[in-house]
């Protein structure tokens, strides 16, 4: 297996008969996701702009026709609106769907879209905004950046939930210098748990 962040909480994950694209927002690199060669799933854990842009989904299904869209009903409903064919699911065979709702938004009067949690090919979890879920399989996918959350709480639930892997995600708002740094104190807070960093920099495909 392969696992590609492309950018904030983007991830391409490839196995020998799947390849899955998770949540292609707009604040994703573009460069990457349009050097992507082959996808069969695109999945969207939530509706919010930096997960899902209707704009990308367009030029990704002109390019990957054959590809089938798993989201929740809200971002289905918007997919049909938009006038795009193309199968739509709420999980597949090997996307499978878990409880994962979006944290509570920190700014008065906003209210948290819904939100699924995705298994792909029972090896990768992306959770979304989230951490009120308590399952992870081989790779986790950890937003540690976020307005809603703090990285001492992600901390403490990855050594909870001990995946393999850890694949940081979620972090558009900080710099090359910022993600060093924050990997590093994930490599010494996680790794003597078992828990290997995978680093967050976009663009590196890396081997499990």
């Amino acid at each position: 297996m392969f696992v590609t962040k492309l950018g904030h909480s983007c991830v391409l994950v490839e196995t020998e008969d799947r390849v899955g694209l998770f949540d292609p927002g707009g604040w994703a690199n573009r460069d990457l996701i349009d050097a992507i060669d082959h996808v069969d799933r695109i999945i969207y854990t939530h509706d919010h702009p930096d997960h899902f842009d209707i704009e990308i989904l367009k030029s990704l299904l002109a390019k990957f026709p054959g590809a089938h869209v798993v989201c929740n009903n809200e971002i289905k409903e918007k997919i049909e609106q938009s006038g795009i064919s193309t199968m739509v699911r709420g999980e597949t065979q090997c996307t499978r769907k878990f409880t994962s709702p979006h944290e509570d938004l920190p700014v008065p009067g906003a209210v948290a879209p819904a939100e699924n949690g995705y298994h792909f090919k029972d090896l990768f979890t992306h959770p979304g905004d989230s951490y009120s879920f308590n399952e992870a399989k081989k790779v986790l996918a950890m937003p540690f950046v976020s307005p809603w959350g703090k990285i001492g709480d992600g901390i403490d639930l990855a050594i909870n939930l001990k995946p393999q892997y850890i694949l940081p995600i979620h972090d558009w708002l900080y710099n090359d210098d910022s993600r060093e740094w924050l990997d590093g104190l994930l490599k010494t807070s996680l790794e003597k748990h078992g828990i290997e960093v995978l680093s967050s920099k976009s663009g590196i495909r890396h081997e499990i």
